[in-house]
């Protein structure tokens, strides 16, 4: 059951608690215990416009401005798989409370090795966590676009 209630950890938060972690399957009960904490999608927000392509599992991110700050981008997401959903609840942290171009000067990929979670997941896997990064850099980009006077 779903608690989104609950605010996802920071990110240095998530890294720290899966370094003290003693193995993947504890690791994976953490992922697992994140995904009932991720900010869920509408059931309409199912769709191509949000679904992240690339990924074995059905996931979807979807973008909205921060009520208090429409500065800062903010997104909430879901898959079919409750690992997925962990990882999804992952990235979402990772670029939590970051404006659309502190998102796309964060070198992701780097940060999530904090994680050591790559040399485990299966190589769709890892194809979908890169398919989530670029989705929420294309957000941004998309974000950025909108915001800039035409010339």
């Amino acid at each position: 059951m779903s608690n989104p209630s609950l605010p996802l950890p920071e990110f240095d938060e998530i890294a720290e608690t899966m370094s003290y972690l003693p193995d993947l399957d504890a690791k994976y009960q953490f992922l697992i215990d994140l995904s009932k904490r991720l900010p869920l999608i509408q059931e309409d927000e199912e769709t191509d416009d949000f679904r992240v392509f690339g990924c074995q599992s059905s996931v979807w991110i979807v973008p909205f401005p921060d009520p208090e700050n429409e500065e800062i981008l903010r997104f909430r997401g879901k898959s079919d798989s409750v690992l997925v959903s962990g990882i999804i609840a992952t990235v979402l942290s990772l670029f939590a409370n970051r404006t659309p171009e502190g998102i796309l000067a964060l070198d992701a990929p780097s940060e999530l090795k904090k994680l050591d979670l790559e040399s485990h997941l299966s190589p769709s896997r890892r194809n979908g966590l890169i398919g989530m990064i670029e989705r929420i850099r294309e957000y941004a980009t998309e974000a950025l676009m909108k915001a800039s006077p035409k010339n």
